[in-house]
């Protein structure tokens, strides 16, 4: 009952997720930079955690005991949402949509299955069984027939020949590694400060500086780009991005412990096609309509089942 009741939490800050892409997208539109948009996502949502901090009347400060005796990796949360950031903006001019999505997410899912095989990061411990295997490869199926299938039936999947693309492609697996590593880490910080809140606050705020720092040593001129929409008439909920993405990663720290860093990537992953096929077929959040064919029900029937088999498995 518990897993199922966690499985259904990852579903939900999944499709969280895929609105908040799509609130995003509007957001990158409206002040040009996509590094700037993360920003205000990633520096809203810290806000709104610090409010919600003080309203549950928690200290916002650590002891330096809890800072002396923790592992160093579980402050790596922001570093490597901020590198699996980039990393997509990087390589979605080079490899295309279709490419983009597919490569992280199979480095999530090979790194949510050994970091649930070998217990990494402190996580819950599953024995890899052939059951298991099963389930992980119906997702990869399942994700497979909801995204590539339909780019080759309308021939948006484009075919390059330079091996350069090996690299992007690579570069693509290594950003879901991190993506993957992150659930795990940032469940490890809630354990360690006894605290949600905390947990992705700290992820968050760092997110936000580094961002920062990028867009200072890399776009320093974007900065106009957000005073001159913030004079502008704007949709109000372009600016509230950063609430899902807090309650995706609050969703996470709290399920990682009940199913898995691997459950937990495959049921969001699960919500975040479910949501992102609902705003395509409805053109939600100022997205071009896309009915949903019926080869992407059977996709996500296959990446559903797949979800249902590894939670049987454990």
């Amino acid at each position: 009952m518990i897993s199922l009741v966690a499985a259904s939490v990852g579903m939900l800050v999944g499709m969280g997720i895929a609105l908040q892409t799509g609130i995003n997208s509007v957001l990158r539109k409206n002040v040009v930079s996509p590094l700037l948009s993360s920003f205000v996502s990633f520096g809203f949502g810290s806000l709104l955690l610090i409010l919600l901090i003080f309203v549950q009347n928690e200290p916002l400060a650590f002891s330096t005991e809890t800072l002396s005796q923790s592992p160093w990796w579980i402050w790596l949360g922001g570093l490597l949402a901020m590198f699996g950031l980039t990393v997509n903006i990087l390589i979605f001019p080079r490899l295309g949509s279709v490419q983009t999505a597919i490569m992280p997410i199979l480095g999530q899912v090979i790194t949510g299955t050994l970091i649930d095989t070998f217990g990494w990061f402190s996580a819950p411990q599953y024995d890899f069984s052939l059951l298991r295997l099963v389930g992980l490869a119906a997702v990869m199926v399942g994700i497979g027939v909801a995204i590539v299938l339909p780019s080759f039936k309308q021939r948006s999947l484009k075919t390059r020949a330079e091996s350069s693309l090996l690299v992007w492609q690579i570069l693509g697996i290594s950003g879901g590694v991190a993506s993957g590593i992150t659930p795990a880490v940032n469940a490890a910080l809630r354990q360690t400060l006894h605290s949600t809140s905390f947990a992705v606050l700290v992820p968050f705020a760092i997110g936000t500086l580094l961002l920062a720092l990028v867009i200072c040593c890399k776009e320093p001129t974007a900065w106009r780009y957000l005073k001159n929409a913030l004079k502008q008439p704007q949709p109000w909920w372009q600016w509230f991005g950063g609430l899902l993405g807090a309650i995706y990663i609050g969703g996470i720290v709290l399920i990682v412990p009940q199913i898995g860093t691997g459950g937990a990537i495959v049921t969001s992953l699960l919500g975040l096609l479910v949501g992102s096929l609902f705003i395509d077929q409805f053109g939600l959040l100022g997205a071009n309509k896309k009915p949903i064919s019926a080869i992407q029900i059977v996709g996500l029937l296959v990446l559903l089942a797949g979800v249902v088999i590894i939670q049987i498995s454990k």
